[in-house]
């Protein structure tokens, strides 16, 4: 025996889904139809059912003990003072000997040495 069309089983389930969410076929239809329409005005994809997701593993034990980085050492504190001092020093004797340079490269140079010492010292 044919289902007659009024028969909710024979129509479609797009069509069941989209008349339980509100919309029937033709609105639906009108909306996509119109290619100048603003991405706005078009209707959103409906969400999909996501799948299954697989169950979690078993999570790998840890390490008895992680290895936790060494302290780190504090910075080399010189104060202003000992390098000026030290710029000083230098740029007497590069003058005095007629070498090309300036104040800033004596502080550049006086900053290296007592770094360079300061890490001598402390072993």
């Amino acid at each position: 025996m044919p289902k007659k069309k009024s028969d909710p089983e024979s129509k479609p389930k797009k069509e069941s889904l989209n008349r339980a969410a509100g919309k029937t076929r033709k609105a639906v239809a009108a909306k996509v139809a119109d290619p100048i329409a603003e991405p706005a005005a078009l209707p959103k994809p409906e969400p999909e059912a996501s799948p299954a997701k697989p169950p979690k593993a078993a999570k790998e034990p840890k390490a008895a003990k992680e290895a936790k980085p060494a302290p780190k050492k504090p910075a080399i504190v010189i104060s202003n003072d000992d390098i000026s001092l030290r710029a000083y020093f230098i740029a007497e004797r590069r003058q005095k000997l007629g070498w090309p340079g300036d104040s800033t490269g004596d502080w550049v140079e006086a900053e290296r040495q007592l770094r360079a010492e300061a890490k001598k010292k402390k072993p």
